[in-house]
């Protein structure tokens, strides 16, 4: 059905302003309570301007929203992230994408992600993932084709949005175009004129050297801006293998360390086995201008969301505790990153959880990877430190008859309302579980 999409869905009521709001040198606002939770403007061209207060954070959030005058429900949302020094605003006019993708029906949403300097910092992308659950909870949106593209700092900022956010119940990316990212922030500390902009309180605080997990953790790829090398350890492209991604930029780009970032995140996503394409146009500028609108909206209509399926072999890097597709992972220590390579083989009804490391426990439905409880099930189990994970597994319709870690029975294991939890041991190494019904 199309119908008109009235703006009034937005905005069941908006408070009188009161205080006044404390500016930031970084281009943002800090949280007031003194100022309403909901302000809107309108723009010109069927656009809204949003300016929100969001519980326990310490940025104001303000994002633009283009509202196509006909819209068939659900609606695709082209998800726009800004460059260096840039506010969404701005983004309408520096490129047409805007309203190319409004002319096709799209929801269009600009956020400005705290301020206009973030480079995707973790507060930053709350505030978007804050915007998201709001904007889900009043209008109709195609959960299947939601899009995102960036320049420059906004293209690593998309992309490392994308390899964060990969919980079912939140909005996740169906793909990314990365213009000119800057994927490494590392590499981009290390090549920037304004280092002062990254170890201010505001942002990280300190270099990548003193704290490199809060650059790792904003970042696809861990580039050496000197050798070009790349470093798996940190890599949160892995995360990526399921979400397309374009990369599109100037031959002659005058930003040379970008360039280098953008082709070292198309190199480690086809490594891991990623959907990565290319796209480089004859011009030397560095500009929203270089991208087609046409072409790179057709690019994003093909696609829709992909997950990983069962049988499929997923190499997952979780920052946070959190879910991350199908898993529930709990960190044992926070600040830290937590890899899992994990694959359910229902042919063998196997599931694989290797290559483990600062893991609490890890919990997943059985029937959501295709999974059969009813009947022997086994567990492959590797870690490689000394963690011990409890694995909880969903789906199980009573308690097992017998648990045997390889090979022998044991009683480390626990059953209750149809979860069943296996504790592994604090040794680094493999084990294997057998589950019988």
């Amino acid at each position: 059905m199309i119908v008109p999409l009235a703006l009034a869905v937005l905005q069941s009521s908006t408070p009188v302003p009161q205080g006044t709001p404390t500016q930031s040198s970084l281009g943002g606002t800090f949280v007031n309570p003194f100022t309403p939770a909901l302000d809107i403007g309108v723009m010109p061209g069927r656009m809204l301007q949003i300016t929100m207060n969001f519980p326990g954070q310490t940025w104001q959030e303000e994002f633009v929203l283009g509202i196509p005058r006909r819209v068939r429900y659900p609606a695709p949302v082209l998800t726009l992230f800004h460059g260096y020094g840039e506010e969404p605003a701005q983004v309408v006019q520096n490129t047409a994408l805007v309203q190319d993708a409004m002319a096709r029906g799209w929801v269009v949403y600009i956020p400005l992600g705290a301020h206009k300097f973030n480079y995707g910092i973790e507060y930053a992308q709350r505030n978007i993932e804050l915007s998201f659950e709001f904007l889900g909870s009043r209008l109709p949106l195609d959960l299947d084709r939601i899009y995102a593209v960036g320049f420059s700092m906004g293209g690593g900022a998309a992309a490392s949005y994308a390899a964060r956010h990969l919980d079912p119940e939140g909005v996740r990316f169906a793909a990314v175009v990365n213009h000119t990212g800057t994927a490494s922030l590392r590499a981009t500390y290390h090549t920037s004129n304004d280092t002062n902009l990254f170890e201010s309180p505001l942002m990280f605080g300190a270099s990548p050297d003193v704290a490199p997990f809060a650059y790792l953790q904003s970042s696809t790829v861990d580039l050496d801006h000197i050798s070009l090398g790349t470093d798996a350890a940190g890599e949160m492209a892995s995360n990526l293998s399921h979400v397309p991604v374009l990369h599109w930029y100037a031959q002659f780009d005058p930003l040379q360390s970008i360039l280098d970032q953008t082709n070292a995140l198309h190199d480690r996503l086809l490594v891991r086995g990623g959907d990565s394409s290319q796209t480089v146009v004859n011009s030397s500028l560095h500009s929203w201008s270089t991208l087609d609108p046409t072409a790179t909206l057709d690019w994003l209509q093909q696609h829709t969301l992909q997950t990983p399926q069962p049988g499929d072999v997923t190499r997952t890097l979780a920052d946070r505790s959190g879910r991350w597709h199908d898993l529930d992972i709990v960190q044992t220590q926070a600040g830290a990153m937590t890899p899992i390579l994990w694959s359910a083989q229902p042919a063998t009804d196997t599931l694989y959880l290797i290559e483990m490391e600062n893991v609490d426990s890890v919990a997943l439905d059985l029937g959501d990877v295709g999974l059969d409880a009813t009947r022997d099930l086994s567990v492959v189990v590797q870690t490689v430190d000394t963690s011990a994970p409890e694995i909880v597994l969903s789906g199980v319709p009573a308690a097992p008859t017998d648990v045997r870690r390889r090979g022998t029975s044991t009683n480390s294991w626990a059953y209750a309302n149809g979860q069943l939890t296996l504790f592994e041991l604090g040794t680094a190494g493999w084990a294997d579980w057998t589950i019988e019904p």
